[in-house]
């Protein structure tokens, strides 16, 4: 007689909570330093921009290659409290000060003490921010093996970050405005943050418990023991994670170049002002949130990849009609950032849904479940895309002509139009073939959950 497999259980909605919570503190400093940081160092630190670019790029070729090494870590890693959960625990507290110390650039300082102290500080930074982000997102693939309760897990975590995004988006730059001298005001920022993410991430390690895996199965102490090489190759040739992966990684970076580009686009191509970037994006992100719910239910009746492909048929949709707009035309922008928005919403659930299915598919075929790798690889494509979108918005700016606080020529205005609505929405329509096929939807999950129960 075979038992019931583990974790299949609905997670309870204090679990969901706890677990979206988490989000909420990383996403805030996610966000705010995406928006201000760079900012930071160059109008108040009062660092040379190429500096302060030079040392964040030392960071961020770091940051682009620690994802696999910290999943297979991760994967070794053996604590009575979960694995995944003690990553989170003993680094809550080191990533909230590393992140307020990212913030605390001391006055004075030479360009090459500058350039050290940036690179030092954001690289303890990057690498506390991944030993904590990686173990948080994989622990949603050990909560529950159930298919729909991740979709349902998911959401809740997709409307943290939300949260999160929009703490960030409102409250970070009031707070660096309210004192006096703009260096404090960061400090308070930074210190914001730390308490913020450290107190978020300290709350799911509290409350969210990972459960434990059955002995004498592939998830059980001493499985996943082997050399990493072995298993970034095994995770590799998992076809479905292969092809959810290079979906993933095309709409990021569709989506990284929009916002690269979307204040070029506002401000010269549709002929607006800077002041009306926060109000579109706050149009996209209520747009994301209203439609949460919305492509949940879409999942449950569809599945996850026919949903996916038609988020992302939507978002593309918005994006083409970006491309066609004129000068002027804010009530077209509205409607087509709008749809860009509802078309997103399936972003923020379906793939990190699917991810967990394909981890169960290896651990079906391999014998062995390796987590943290699968998520490392995962999360390394992702950077990979967010660096080469930010390298493309350079580029076809250059190559285009764009002349800084000018009128632009016509050339430039059609390459600013490029970035912003047709290149995206070409990478979010060659992601729709990889998805076509996917071929793990919830009658074979089932299947092979069955195939996965130990015999009792």
């Amino acid at each position: 007689m075979r038992a019931p497999p583990p974790h299949d259980m609905p997670l309870g909605m204090g679990t969901r909570l706890s677990y979206a919570m988490g989000n909420v503190g990383l996403q805030m400093v996610t966000a705010t330093m995406g928006m201000l940081l760079m900012f930071f160092y160059t109008d108040v630190a009062r660092v040379p921009p190429a500096v302060a670019g030079a040392a964040l790029v030392l960071g961020k070729l770091w940051d682009t290659i620690n994802d696999p090494i910290v999943g297979w870590l991760a994967d070794r890693s053996r604590s009575r409290g979960g694995r995944l959960r003690a990553w989170l625990a003993y680094g809550a507290i080191p990533l909230g000060v590393s992140a307020a110390a990212v913030w605390m650039v001391p006055p004075g300082l030479s360009p090459t003490a500058a350039f050290v102290w940036i690179a030092l500080t954001y690289t303890i930074f990057d690498t506390m921010m991944t030993a904590v982000q990686l173990p948080y997102c994989a622990l949603a693939a050990e909560l529950t093996r159930s298919y729909d309760a991740r979709t349902t897990l998911m959401t809740w975590a997709s409307a943290g970050a939300l949260i999160g995004y929009i703490a960030a988006s409102v409250l970070m730059p009031m707070l660096a405005r309210v004192p006096a001298e703009a260096t404090v005001g960061y400090m308070v920022v930074g210190a914001t943050l730390g308490l913020a993410v450290a107190a978020c991430v300290g709350f799911v390690s509290w409350r969210v418990p990972e459960p434990a895996a059955p002995a004498g199965t592939a998830t059980a102490p001493g499985a996943a023991s082997s050399r990493l090489w072995p298993q970034l190759c095994a995770a590799l040739h998992n076809r479905p994670f292969v092809a959810i992966t290079a979906a993933a990684a095309l709409v990021r970076l569709g989506l990284t170049t929009v916002q690269g580009s979307l204040a070029y686009f506002v401000v010269y191509r549709l002929s607006g002002d800077k002041a009306d970037l926060p109000r579109y994006m706050g149009l996209m992100l209520v747009m994301v949130a209203l439609s949460l719910p919305l492509w949940k239910r879409a999942i449950d009746r569809w599945e996850k990849a026919p949903t996916y492909i038609a988020g992302l048929l939507f978002a593309a949709g918005g994006l083409c009609a970006l491309y066609l707009l004129n000068p002027g035309q804010r009530v077209g922008m509205h409607a087509a950032v709008a749809l860009v928005g509802l078309g997103m919403g399936a972003h923020w659930i379906a793939p990190w849904s699917m991810l967990p299915d394909t981890v169960d598919l290896g651990e079906h075929r391999d014998g062995m479940r390796t987590t943290g790798v699968y998520y490392g690889l995962f999360g390394l494509a992702d950077k990979l895309a967010r660096t080469l979108a930010t390298g493309m918005v350079a580029l076809v700016l250059e190559l285009y002509g764009y002349v800084p606080q000018a009128a632009q020529s016509a050339t430039a205005l059609q390459g600013i139009g490029l970035m912003t609505g047709l290149l995206p929405a070409i990478c979010l329509g060659l992601a729709v073939p990889l998805l076509a096929f996917y071929p793990i939807n919830r009658a074979r999950h089932d299947e092979l959950r069955r195939q996965m129960r130990p015999v009792s």
